[in-house]
């Protein structure tokens, strides 16, 4: 969806990668590997890089942990979430090889980052990765994403650990933290 939002979030990864360098997008919750959309997404980058030379690359499953640390920026789409976290479980070096790099995920994209995140889908609270110590809803008061009326995300949220800040996002919406890792 183009709009403000989203190009002040391209803006802000965009701005992560130097002339010559590389953002890479990974596209694994997606069923399609992102077909169209992925080609959309780089137009777009492309357009905010405007005269820097910047290498757009989609991830693979076979070379995924050394296009991590060659990249500068990577970008991990939405779409299925339980898929996606299976998948970068699967990568035990994924949290050292991200490790000084902006990190960006949409939508399931950023539910794998966090250490719980509520799914609208299935209206419930799941665990992530634990990268970005929070507990997040995208989302959030979504009309064309709706949770059921019959749960609240916040009230799920507040279930699980309270020390970890709710991050609470509604569509298009975006922030940034820090992942410290160890």
């Amino acid at each position: 969806m183009e709009n403000d939002l989203n190009r002040g979030y391209l803006s802000e990864m965009v701005n992560d990668v130097s002339d010559g360098g590389t953002f890479l997008l990974v596209y694994f919750a997606s069923s399609d590997g992102g077909g169209e959309k992925s080609q959309n997404f780089m137009k777009r980058i492309k357009a905010i890089a405007g005269d820097r030379n910047i290498n757009l690359v989609k991830a693979t499953e076979e070379n995924f942990i050394a296009e991590v640390k060659q990249a500068d920026v990577v970008h991990i789409h939405g779409g299925d979430t339980e898929q996606l976290k299976t998948k970068l479980a699967s990568y035990k070096d994924f949290s050292e090889a991200i490790k000084g790099k902006t990190v960006s995920g949409s939508s399931a994209g950023a539910y794998v980052l966090t250490t719980y995140y509520f799914t609208n889908s299935q209206n419930k609270v799941l665990e992530g990765l634990g990268l970005i110590p929070a507990r997040v809803a995208c989302h959030y008061q979504s009309i064309s994403h709706a949770a059921s009326e019959k749960v609240d995300p916040v009230a799920a949220l507040e279930k699980y650990d309270n020390n970890l800040e709710m991050i609470l996002l509604k569509d298009c919406e975006w922030e940034v933290r820090e992942i410290e890792l160890d």
